[in-house]
């Protein structure tokens, strides 16, 4: 039997469940009306995670170091809080991702730091809320512009434990707008993701600690539909993408990752494929 937390839990999660496969629904009506892709959108790089992004002649390659801080460690009982410190780079001007090719230090287009405060607070000990506030600047260096973003959003994870596996639903909601210090427009998007993952125990270990694999399913819908690198000649135009994946988890922390989880995923919808790398946890 469910408590009433986790009925509240099970409703909340479902809901986002709905408005995601609702809004999917709508966007792939009205992708082709004028007007949807406006935003100069290099700026939101931060939020998209490392990868190759890849469409007809155009490919960028993202990464992102997730730097953070545990200001206060959440429990099961007590709210934790934790500042994120992304830096994100934009590599923007090379032909192909054959080995040999692979961008250099000289095609790095541009540069994101967005610094951000999340508070993480459990609800039950298997479901936890995390609204988050970020506050920061992107600048694309070819034509030494600067832009300032703050975004805002919540995010929910609730998990559900099996004798030797956990199912995670997470869910996320975002507000994010640019401005940009040369200009008086500014520019916003939105993202309502919904983040599926079924995490078995391995019969491997690395240095005595056991090895998780997780398979994940994620489906990301952008309301205003987001415009990726827009300035370049073959703009990147995300509406809707489903993303899969594997990643194994439980591995030591390295460089600047902590609680390290490493893994690939493919991410596709409109007209764009998305080989992601991915470091920490995919959604």
């Amino acid at each position: 039997m469910f408590s009433g937390k986790s009925q509240t839990a099970c409703f909340s999660t479902c809901l986002f469940t709905l408005l995601a496969c609702f809004f999917s629904h709508q966007t792939y009506a009205n992708e082709n009306e004028d007007g949807s892709f406006g935003l100069t959108s290099f700026a939101f790089a931060s939020y998209l995670g490392t990868g190759f992004y890849t469409t007809s002649g155009q490919n960028v390659f993202v990464l992102q170091m997730p730097f953070e801080h545990t200001i206060k460690e959440k429990t099961d009982s007590e709210a934790g809080w934790v500042l994120n410190l992304p830096v994100t780079i934009g590599f923007i001007n090379f032909d192909s991702l054959k080995v040999e090719e692979l961008p250099g230090v000289n095609d790095v287009g541009t540069i994101t730091f967005l610094p951000g405060l999340e508070y993480q607070y459990p609800v039950t000990p298997d479901w936890t809320l995390i609204p988050f506030a970020d506050y920061g600047f992107a600048r694309e260096l070819d034509a030494t512009s600067n832009v300032l973003i703050t975004g805002t959003g919540l995010k929910s994870y609730f998990d559900v434990h099996f004798n030797n596996a956990k199912f995670t639903l997470g869910n996320r909601f975002l507000y994010a707008r640019e401005q940009s210090k040369d200009f008086s427009t500014a520019s916003s998007y939105s993202l309502l993701e919904t983040g599926l993952n079924l995490r078995f125990a391995s019969n491997f270990s690395f240095i005595d600690e056991p090895l998780y694999s997780n398979f994940y399913y994620i489906n990301f819908y952008y309301p205003n539909n987001l415009v990726f690198f827009e300035q370049t000649p073959n703009p990147i135009k995300i509406g809707i993408e489903h993303e899969a994946g594997f990643t194994l988890s439980n591995i030591p922390d390295f460089l600047f990752f902590e609680n390290a989880q490493i893994g690939i995923g493919i991410r596709f919808g409109n007209n764009i494929n998305v080989y992601r790398l991915v470091f920490g946890a995919p959604f």
